[in-house]
């Protein structure tokens, strides 16, 4: 069977998910937070302005600090888990699937709602400036620069992807979602300790801290090495995440 029949099936079977609701909501969090935040200001300083592409910055920040490390950690975790809470690894695995389109199928799915999750926050940002611009005009000034945004989003996306590959990685390996859940928070939670705490040097070779890095001015001269290192770390993952669910299938 090809690839796009178990891309096919991967679909169906995560529309039984959580995971488009989570997306959903996750992605309109930040948007919804700056609204109010800049209605908040506005009223408190009346004549005060900012260029429209602060809130993209600002929004960048949410983003890459918290709420994509998070989204990408509970639906990849979520992704793998309906296979062993449903015990139908072993259906699947029957099934007149190649195991490198199964595996792959999976990973491909999980960077869709990745995708989808930015594609959804630029929707819900987009919907929250025109809410704000309607309410209080004269507070932004300048031009929304639609190239920056979108190098931006580039940025944040090459920049989850070694993380994403880690994840996927331990979900995929342990049976009980705790497990992934825990490793990946803990992993999450100690990037911006060794970033703003500790000033670890090994920071900068963390995956986990790469979202972060690239959204401080301080480490904008990094951003191409932390990009490439992200796509290092997504090959060397995706390599021992296939060989170890290869091994695996044929042990059991």
């Amino acid at each position: 069977m090809s690839l796009l029949i178990s891309l096919q099936s991967e679909k169906i079977k995560n529309k039984r998910t959580a995971s488009l609701y989570i997306c959903m909501i996750l992605s309109a969090l930040v948007p919804l937070m700056l609204t109010i935040e800049t209605i908040e200001i506005n009223s408190m300083h009346p004549g005060q302005t900012e260029a429209w592409t602060s809130i993209f910055l600002e929004g960048r920040e949410f983003i890459s600090f918290m709420f994509l490390p998070l989204f990408i950690i509970l639906i990849s975790t979520l992704l793998l888990q309906s296979e062993y809470r449903n015990h139908t690894w072993k259906q699947v695995l029957a099934s007149p699937q190649e195991l490198v389109n199964i595996f792959f199928s999976k990973f491909i799915i999980l960077h869709l709602l990745i995708i989808l999750f930015l594609f959804a926050y630029n929707f819900w940002l987009i919907i929250s400036t025109g809410i704000l611009y309607l309410l209080i005009p004269n507070h932004f000034t300048g031009m929304i620069d639609l190239k920056d945004i979108f190098i931006l989003n580039g940025q944040v996306y090459i920049s989850i992807l070694g993380m994403s590959a880690i994840q996927f990685w331990l979900a995929l390996r342990f049976r009980h979602f705790m497990a992934s859940l825990a490793i990946g928070f803990c992993l999450w939670f100690a990037a911006p300790m060794m970033l703003f705490e500790f000033d670890f040097s090994f920071v900068e070779y963390f995956p986990y801290s790469f979202s972060f890095m690239t959204s401080i001015p301080k480490y904008a001269n990094k951003v191409p090495v932390i990009l490439w290192l992200s796509l290092a770390y997504t090959v060397l993952f995706l390599g021992i995440a296939y060989a170890e669910f290869k091994w695996r299938r044929k042990v059991n």
